[in-house]
């Protein structure tokens, strides 16, 4: 509900799986390439594709191989801590995370509206600290 589908996309998706053209495999093991297609070893089974669409998301608060010398940095100065459900949680208050990568609080993923919404909370947040310096 908070991030729903554009409608067109959802309709030719719709289309396409109605029509045999779009199937969605779990459980996927290892796909290898073979006479120009690509075998899908899944938990049960063994199918082959013309193409394979990577649409699985990385796990709540992990943290992208970019953002990883960023994150070790603030944690060995003491900036953040990691959250126990994961994500790095600020220790500084001039310090804020928005995004997927916040830790604290229930996950769900961001949409474009909530990481604005949060980041102009952020940027507010800086301005009024500002306000108070000489």
């Amino acid at each position: 509900m908070a991030s729903p589908m554009v409608p067109v996309n959802a309709v030719t998706m719709m289309r396409l799986f109605d029509s045999g053209q779009l199937a969605v495999a779990g459980g996927v093991r290892k796909i290898e390439v073979s006479d120009g297609a690509f075998r899908v070893h899944s938990d049960d089974d063994e199918h082959t594709f013309d193409a394979v669409i990577n649409a699985v998301n990385p796990p709540p608060r992990a943290i992208p191989r970019g953002a990883g010398q960023l994150v070790t940095a603030l944690l060995a100065d003491g900036s953040a801590d990691l959250h126990p459900a994961g994500g790095p949680a600020p220790c500084d208050p001039r310090l804020h995370v928005v995004g997927d990568l916040a830790g604290g609080g229930p996950f769900i993923t961001s949409s474009i509206a909530g990481v604005a919404a949060r980041a102009a909370r952020a940027a507010q947040t800086i301005v009024a600290a500002d306000d108070g310096l000489p």
